[in-house]
């Protein structure tokens, strides 16, 4: 697990410097999809196999990551009214925990109904096509700030 956090620890200042000098729609698009890729190729990795080769996907995982969240997060205090800074800090906090919350649900639902060898590999999946799709509303707001 020690790669994603150092690989977001990295990747989050240059995204941050990257988001005031390019679309930061484009940013949120490429995290998307290198996190969806590192998730979709966990999910598909032998789970009996070496952990080494696991290590350039967390890396991958921690690329994508950091590159959506710290220009997501910008668009996010950017969109409220200076006065009301501190509820979307407020809301922000909210919204992740709602979903490490809902994550953690979903995980023990997949964990009862599942194998122990399928479990992991559905959340990997499920978490790869979720992130995909945040991808893919970045996207379009790329295509829609090239129509305007």
């Amino acid at each position: 697990m020690t790669p994603w956090p150092l690989t977001v620890a990295v990747a989050a200042p240059l995204s941050g410097y990257l988001s005031n000098r390019v679309p930061t729609a484009w940013l949120c698009a490429a995290g998307g999809t290198c996190l969806a890729l590192g998730l979709a190729a966990a999910s598909l990795w032998p789970l009996h196999g070496s952990a080494l080769p696991l290590v350039p996907l967390t890396m991958l995982c921690g690329l994508g990551f950091g590159l959506f969240q710290v220009p997501n997060n910008r668009n996010m205090f950017l969109s409220a009214p200076r006065e009301r800074a501190g509820a979307a800090g407020g809301m922000q906090g909210t919204a992740r925990l709602a979903g490490q919350t809902a994550g953690g649900v979903v995980m023990s639902l997949l964990f009862t109904v599942a194998s122990v060898e399928s479990a992991p590999r559905l959340g990997l999946g499920i978490g790869a096509v979720l992130t995909l799709a945040a991808g893919l509303v970045s996207v379009l707001r790329v295509k829609s700030l090239m129509e305007t």
